[in-house]
């Protein structure tokens, strides 16, 4: 290993391209629980069992919704992180004074829109 950081641009912009799509299924995926699927439980009934099963799934319903957000989150800051890199290392000099550092700085939002609020990552 040499400790140098490579970018391959054409990988890079069909990643980013990809990542329209990406971001496309996240945000139809949000809609949909937000809308279709939202506060819908099961009538299961009034005993005891029913309106325990109904409030767990409530919370699994909003623990999907979480989970989709902070998808379309990392989503987003992996295209901006992508978008800015090809913008900078667009000629052959600025790839070569690009260090792993920059690179780095720019895809820094990436782990924060993953990381889930008070939770630990699994």
């Amino acid at each position: 290993m040499t400790g140098r950081t490579t970018v391959d641009l054409m990988s890079l912009e069909d990643f980013h391209l990809k990542l329209a799509d990406r971001l496309t299924e996240a945000e139809k995926t949000l809609r949909k629980l937000t809308t279709e699927m939202q506060c819908r439980p099961p009538a299961l009934g009034s005993f005891t069992d029913a309106t325990s099963n109904a409030r767990r799934y409530s919370e699994i319903q909003q623990s999907y919704v979480d989970q989709v957000g902070r998808l379309r989150d990392a989503v987003e800051a992996a295209q901006s992180a992508t978008g800015t890199i090809l913008a900078n290392y667009r000629t052959a000099e600025a790839r070569n004074a690009a260090n792993s550092a920059d690179i780095a700085a720019a895809l820094s939002g990436i782990d924060d829109a993953l990381k889930r609020k008070g939770e630990p990552r699994v």
